[in-house]
Formats: structure tokens, C-alpha cells, sequence
């Protein structure tokens, strides 16, 4: 078995592509985007933690944040080094640091040190074990701070969907579900991809698992909404601009909806620091 860091040093390129493949893949970066604009503060400082090559620590740095990225992969930290070094002197100078680390320990961060935490694209499900999960949520919570107006900072987790999972299954690797290991998946939300084992969540047990953690939910959304799966109709879709304007209204006004948010393949919450 493949560690997270080894899998994603083979080739830091893939994960850069991976929200700008095709028009499906590219719902999850523009639902997060718009999700994260109505919660996050209006200035300070953002940890990009399992924040990959910097995919949003990019963004977030035009935006105006000053921007710490994390992410256990060196090869991920170094291309994300090459991405900055093409963008102008002042985005550049809002990424504070480009680092080497495990979302499990953030033991180099003080208490309430940033306004805002984010975790994005899923680093969580990197985490099969519970005990990982809740000590890696604990430290985001940890050095979250109060928030502007000291009602608590911002965290924003992402977790890969369980239901979504079966369904690509179901359609696209039928043969694997009369493996052994399928029974663990069943129980316990585990399985085996691109040679690691990842975890895939249930909407409310990511919830539960933010809220153990000392936090108050704010929102969940369905980064793919109801587009979820449905990779070809979607990428069809985008070549119409007029109906394509339309389905981005239809998704994002029923992203929220609760059992839109538990099918999606990649859920995102939205919670503030008690």
C-alpha cells in the first residue's frame, strides 16, 4: 500500500489538473470558490491545509489572504513553489509559506493563530482511521482563532462521498463488489483506490465529527450538486452556454439540499470555531 505522500509525489501534475480536466471535475472548484467567498472572513490569514500543489491557496492569495499551504507531499509543495513563482510580485508575496506537513499535527501553529481554516479536496478521507480524523479536525479547530467579530473562525472541510462511491461502483467497477474487502466499505466506509486506503463519508458523520471537534455548523454543500456522476451529460451540457448558465443556477440553488449534500462525491462543510 501506497502512503498518501508516495501516491501523490508520482505525479504532483494530476492533482494541479484534476479541477480543470473537464467542466465536471471543475463543479468542485467552483462550488468550494463560491461557497467559501459567502463564509470566509473579508481579509486575514487562511491555512490551506492537505492543500495539494495549491490549487485554492492560489485563488485565495489573488483574493487578497495571506495564505499558509500545508500538504504531506513534497512534490505537491514544490510544484505549488513553481505555480507562485509565475504570478505577480503581490499575490507571491501573500503565500507566507509553502510547507511540508501532516493535517494530524499542526503542533507548529499557536492556538488561534489563523481567521480561517481550510482543508479542501478531501485530505480527510486520507485518513481511514477515526482516532486521525478527529485528532486531524481537532488541530484545524485548534489553530482556528475568534474571528472578526469574535464569534469564531471559519473551518472548511471537505470529505469524499460514501454514496457517491457505490454509484461509481455500481456503474464502472461492478466486478469489485464481490470482493472481500467490499464488506469493510460497507461497515466502515473503507476501500482501496490508486493503491491507498482512503475513507468516504456520510454527510452527517462529517458533520458529527466537525461538531465533536468544537465546532458550529454554518452550511453543507454537494461540490458536484446533482451533476454527481453524471461526468458526460455534464461535460455535453457545458458546450451549450445558455443551458449551461442555467444548470450552474440549478445547482448551486439545491446544493444545500440535505440529500443532495450526502449523494455528492465530494461534501463540503462549512462550520465556525465555538
Amino acid at each position: 500500500m501506497l502512503s498518501v505522500a508516495d501516491a501523490y509525489d508520482r505525479d504532483p501534475g494530476r492533482e494541479w489538473e484534476r479541477l480543470a480536466r473537464n467542466p465536471y471535475r471543475a463543479l468542485e472548484f467552483e462550488i468550494t470558490m463560491q461557497t467559501l467567498v459567502r463564509h470566509l472572513p473579508a481579509s486575514g490569514a487562511v491555512l490551506d491545509a492537505g492543500g495539494g500543489p495549491g490549487r485554492y491557496a492560489l485563488p485565495l492569495c489573488q483574493m487578497g489572504y495571506e495564505v499558509t499551504l500545508l500538504d504531506i507531499s513534497p512534490g505537491n509543495i514544490a510544484l505549488a513553489r513553481e505555480q507562485f513563482a509565475q504570478e505577480p510580485e503581490d499575490v507571491r508575496g501573500r503565500l507566507v509559506e509553502a510547507v511540508v506537513g501532516d493535517i494530524c499535527d499542526l503542533s507548529r501553529y499557536p492556538d488561534g493563530h489563523f481567521d480561517a481554516v481550510v482543508a479542501l479536496g478531501g485530505p480527510l478521507s486520507h485518513l481511514p482511521e477515526e482516532a486521525d480524523r478527529r485528532r486531524a479536525v481537532g488541530e484545524l479547530v485548534r489553530v482556528t482563532g475568534a474571528g472578526e467579530t469574535g464569534a469564531g473562525g471559519i473551518v472548511a472541510l471537505t470529505g469524499i462521498g460514501y454514496l457517491a462511491l457505490l454509484r461509481e461502483i455500481m456503474t464502472n467497477f461492478s466486478d469489485s463488489l464481490v470482493r472481500p474487502e467490499i464488506v469493510e466499505l460497507l461497515r466502515q466506509g473503507k476501500d482501496y483506490c490508486a493503491g491507498m486506503l482512503w475513507h468516504f463519508f456520510r454527510a452527517d458523520e462529517l458533520r458529527a465529527l466537525a461538531e465533536s471537534c468544537g465546532l458550529t455548523t454554518v452550511e453543507m454543500v454537494g461540490c458536484q450538486g446533482l451533476s454527481t456522476g453524471l461526468t458526460e451529460a455534464t461535460n455535453r451540457l457545458h458546450d451549450d452556454p445558455a443551458r449551461w448558465a442555467q444548470w450552474m443556477i440549478f445547482l448551486t440553488e439545491t446544493a444545500s439540499d440535505p440529500a443532495v449534500v450526502d449523494m455528492a462525491e465530494h461534501i463540503l462543510y462549512i462550520g465556525r470555531k465555538l
